[in-house]
Order: C-alpha cells, then sequence, then structure tokens
C-alpha cells in the first residue's frame, strides 16, 4: 500500500480508519478512555483573556494538599465540549463517525438551505475568503523597515530577509541570534492551493521562506549525537522574522468591566504578538541538537500566495518542503557565509547529507500549526484525501518511517466532534463544511486526523484550560488514541499561549524539548511528566499559576 499510488474512495478509507474500533473485550485505551471521562463540573469562575465569560470548572485543593484532601479551596475553569455523546448512540465512536468530511458537508448543505442560517454563516466565510489584505497582513518591516520584502515575487534578494542575528539588538535581544551562524535563509518553490486554483484560476507557483538552523545533533545518553529535524509549523498569522517588544503584551483590562481587549499589531514597538515566543521554541530545540527547520505559511509573512487557510495544503507543504532540500529543484538557500545556492548546487547541503525519508523527524505546529501538522501526520500514517476538492479522494500514505512524533500546541487535531461548548464557537462547524463544500478550502479538521491517531508513533500535547481549539476532552480522546511515547502539559490558561505566565511558558518549552529528544533516541517514556489518572488529576496537575487576566478576583466585580 506505501509504494502503490491508487486512489481510495472515501468510504474505503472509512474502512480503514474504523479498523482500530472493531476489538473485542476491554483494551487498555477503553479503561483509560472511562477513566478520562470529566466528571460534571462544580462550580464556575471568570476566564478573561479571551473567553471575558464564566466558565465551568473544578474545585481543586490550592497549592500545596493533594486533589482530594481537605482545606482552601479554588475553582479552575475548564472549557467542556459542545457535543457529548447522545444518550443511546450506537454508531461506533460518536466524534468520529458523527464529523467526518460528508457529515460536516451534509450538515452545510442543510444551513445553506435556510436563509437566516446562510446568510449568518456565509458571513463568516467572506470575512475570511482570500484575498483579505486586512486580515492577513504582512507586517514584518512595519516598525524596522530591515527585512521588508515582496513577499509575491519570485525574485526576492534572499540577503533582505532578517537573519537571528537581527534580534540582538536592543531592546529586543533575543536568544535565536545566537543562532545565525548556523542559519541558512530557505526558500522553496510549491503549488496553488485548490481554492487559487480553481476560484481565483491562478496557476504559477508561489515561494515559502524561512529558516533552516543545523544542529549539533541530539544526544542519545551513550556518547553519540543522532541528527535530527524538527520542522516547525506557527499559529496563524504567525511572521517567524516579526518584532516583538520584550515588554509588549497581548491585551489591556477595559476600566470597570474587567474584561481583557485584545491590543493592535503592529503598533510602535511591535510588528505581531507572540513572535518572541515562537522563535524562543525554535531556538531551544537548536541548543538541544536539532536542526530546526521555520518557514511562513503561505498567504503569510515572508512567503507567497494569498491563500493562508488551507490547512490540508500547508499539511503537502511539509513533504514537498523536505523532497526540495534533498534534490534541489524549486529550492534557493543563503548560507551563513553569504553563498547563495540555488537547484542541483543546493542539492543535499542541508538534512546533515541525509534524504529527507531517513533523516529522524519531528513534525511540530502551534495553534493553525497544530492543524497543518495533523494533516502531515495523517498523509504520513493513514492516507491523503482531497476534503477541499469537489469530488474528494484518497492516496495511499506516504510510510515514512523517520517520522518519530509530532508536537500539537493548542491543538484543533481532535477535529470537529470536540468543538469547545461557546456561544462564539458555534457556527465552526458550518463555516468548516462551508468553506470546504463551497470555496475548496479546508481550514479546521475533520474527523480524519484523530481517527488515524492510533497509527502514529507518539505525541506531546500544550494547552491551556480554556482553549477554544478544542476542548480538554478532545485532547484526551487524542492522547488516547497515541500509542506510543506521549505527554499532555496544560496550564491555567487560554489558547494564546504567549498570554501565559512566563514560568508556564518555560515549563511547557522544557516538557516539549525532553519529548523531542526522547522520540529521536528511542525512549519510551519522557522522565519527569506530572502523573494522572482520571481527568480531574488531570486538571489538578496545573500548578497555582495563573494567566493573569483570569486569576481568582478578577473580572467584572473585582475589589480595586
Amino acid at each position: 500500500m506505501r509504494s502503490s499510488r491508487a486512489t481510495l474512495p472515501l468510504a474505503l478509507l472509512g474502512a480503514v480508519l474504523g479498523l482500530s474500533a472493531c476489538t473485542t473485550g476491554t483494551t487498555a485505551e477503553q479503561r483509560q478512555a472511562a477513566a478520562s471521562k470529566p466528571p460534571p463540573t462544580d462550580c464556575t469562575a471568570w476566564v478573561g483573556a479571551d473567553r471575558n465569560a464564566r466558565v465551568g470548572g473544578y474545585l481543586l485543593p490550592q497549592a500545596g494538599t493533594a486533589v482530594n484532601a481537605g482545606g482552601p479551596r479554588v475553582c479552575v475553569p475548564v472549557l467542556m465540549s459542545a457535543y457529548p455523546v447522545p444518550t443511546n448512540y450506537a454508531g461506533g465512536d460518536y466524534h468520529m463517525g458523527a464529523f467526518t468530511d460528508d457529515q460536516l458537508k451534509a450538515r452545510w448543505r442543510t444551513c445553506k438551505a435556510e436563509p437566516a442560517c446562510f446568510e449568518r454563516v456565509d458571513a463568516q466565510m467572506q470575512r475570511w475568503l482570500p484575498p483579505n489584505k486586512a486580515r492577513a497582513t504582512r507586517v514584518t518591516g512595519a516598525v524596522d523597515p530591515a527585512g521588508r520584502i515582496d513577499a509575491d515575487s519570485p525574485n526576492v534578494d534572499l540577503r533582505q530577509i532578517r537573519r537571528p542575528a537581527f534580534f540582538a539588538k536592543a531592546p529586543y535581544r533575543e536568544g535565536i541570534a545566537e543562532a545565525d551562524a548556523r542559519t541558512h535563509i530557505v526558500e522553496f518553490t510549491v503549488p496553488r492551493d485548490t481554492f487559487e486554483r480553481l476560484d481565483l484560476k491562478l496557476a504559477d507557483p508561489i515561494k515559502l521562506r524561512g529558516w533552516y538552523l543545523e544542529g549539533a545533533g541530539v544526544d542519545d545518553g551513550r556518547g553519540r549525537k543522532v541528527r535530527a529535524l524538527a520542522v516547525m509549523a506557527a499559529g496563524g498569522g504567525g511572521q517567524l522574522t516579526a518584532l516583538q517588544h520584550p515588554d509588549e503584551v497581548a491585551y489591556r483590562i477595559e476600566g470597570a468591566s474587567g474584561k481583557a481587549v485584545p491590543v493592535s499589531f503592529p503598533n510602535g514597538t511591535t510588528e505581531a504578538m507572540g513572535q518572541r515566543w515562537w522563535r524562543e521554541n525554535l531556538h531551544a530545540l537548536n541548543q538541544a541538537g536539532f536542526d530546526v527547520l521555520a518557514y511562513d505559511r503561505r498567504g503569510e509573512g515572508l512567503s507567497g500566495g494569498v491563500s493562508d487557510t488551507n490547512t490540508l495544503e500547508q499539511g503537502e507543504d511539509v513533504f514537498r518542503v523536505l523532497a526540495q532540500l534533498e534534490h534541489g529543484q524549486g529550492l534557493r538557500l543563503l548560507t551563513p557565509s553569504g553563498q547563495l545556492l540555488e537547484g542541483n548546487a543546493a542539492r543535499g547541503r542541508l538534512l546533515a547529507g541525509q534524504k529527507a525519508s531517513e533523516i529522524p523527524l519531528v513534525l511540530g505546529g502551534y495553534s493553525r500549526g497544530s492543524m497543518s501538522t495533523a494533516w502531515a501526520m495523517t498523509r504520513n500514517y493513514v492516507a491523503a484525501c482531497s476534503f477541499d476538492m469537489p469530488v474528494p479522494n484518497c492516496t495511499p500514505a506516504r510510510g515514512w518511517r523517520n517520522i518519530r512524533g509530532a508536537i500539537l500546541l493548542s491543538s484543533f487535531a481532535s477535529g470537529a466532534g470536540y468543538l469547545p461548548d461557546a456561544p462564539d464557537l458555534a457556527d465552526r462547524n458550518l463555516f468548516l463544511g462551508g468553506m470546504a463544500a463551497e470555496h475548496h478550502i479546508l481550514f479546521y479538521p475533520n474527523s480524519a486526523t484523530l481517527a488515524g491517531m492510533d497509527r502514529w508513533p507518539a505525541a506531546f500535547f500544550g494547552k491551556g484550560l480554556w482553549d477554544r481549539a478544542e476542548s480538554l476532552e478532545g485532547t484526551v480522546a487524542a492522547y488516547n488514541r497515541i500509542r506510543g511515547v506521549k505527554e499532555i502539559v496544560l496550564s491555567r490558561g487560554p489558547h494564546a499561549i504567549e498570554t501565559w505566565p512566563e514560568s508556564e511558558r518555560r515549563y511547557l518549552r522544557e516538557r516539549m524539548v525532553a519529548y523531542a529528544k526522547v522520540v529521536i533516541v528511542g525512549g519510551r517514556t519522557v522522565p519527569g511528566a506530572r502523573p494522572w489518572k482520571d481527568f480531574k488529576s488531570l486538571v489538578a496537575t496545573t500548578p497555582d499559576v495563573w494567566e493573569p487576566s483570569s486569576r481568582p478576583g478578577t473580572g467584572p466585580g473585582r475589589q480595586p
């Protein structure tokens, strides 16, 4: 199957994905899932960024006492799922079977036939349809003109792109500057996505641009260095070389209401929020010995194209850029010494001299990057399905054995069935089905990514307890399907990890790097993970450290 390029019908894919559910008896995964079922919430608490609402949660002991001990307690909010399993549901796994591509598009067709529903959801789709320069603005160069390029030009001077050393200057002084001497500027050539080809009638290729940081190799604990590559995809709006002032904040607190109001960017000192934290992650992986590849997704930042939301296409880009690093076709790179190489001259210069299908790989992504990462993992281990085409078809799994695991931060990868229960998210699955059916854009994942996770070798999850991407139940469901090395790291915070306290961001980064090293050297567990045995004790793994706008005593009615 791995060597065949034949097309698979969607019905056959469904049968393939369903095989893992056809077991007899009670499996370890089923027992773990039962233990991870969330008990009813027993309190409510104010959540600031980015909910500005009271959210159900659990009364848990304050720091220093056990989960079931007496003493002072605090309400810890958890954003739950909008779709519990219906009573007497007999269709297998509800959160996979009821949220397939077919099911979601059928719900969209029902909405489309109802004028009020269509008008409401279509308005949302129109706001997201490319090209939308007001929503997807390239801000690199807005504060400092150094590094501003015409991303859609096929002939960009790669010397104009900011290198890590650019971030050494005051007041930014980022650690990533240390990696300048081992960083290559890279440019790849990829085709237009389905929306651009079918709707906008664009056929010319586009360029993806970013950095490749060479590493020293991951220490295997036995005196040997293993060269490995981490391919890291940023969140929506992420722009690899955008400036962020170290004292910048993502929101302000509005007067007496106590609500968290987002700050607009760019401003006088910051081009985009969250980029400093993202580069810290890249640097940490590189310091741990990894080669690190990070590029701006199509339609954003340094990269060309007008469509930035087809995460299915972005998942396929992972394999396109890796192949180009191997064979050189469509590749340009600027070496640390300033040498410009292209095509055959660039062939094999990176990847530690290995083939793309041989070098040990970890694929990672944050928020929207988690979607493209999940599609890349699905494409490699299960099948590649063209859910963005008028008539979807599937081709066999790529089957690379060198992809050792995934890193999913603020993940959407558990799919549409685990939509969080919040009024502002209620139309998201109709939006998902409508964008795919009407505009050939597969943005949020359907249930195919979750269904195939039992074939992934390993996965790491990092998220906030009131993350709007997917409910904690969804993260646990994804975790339960992973059969190899896995870990969940939680924080008392929202989807946007850049808003978390520094201690929480640092802990997440340390655990992420520890996991990545383990899967590369063949370990079976990640030492030092916080233990948990059920859903409530998982929530209780979070320390008594809060995202500032959501600390107990904040919000409406707080004491001045």
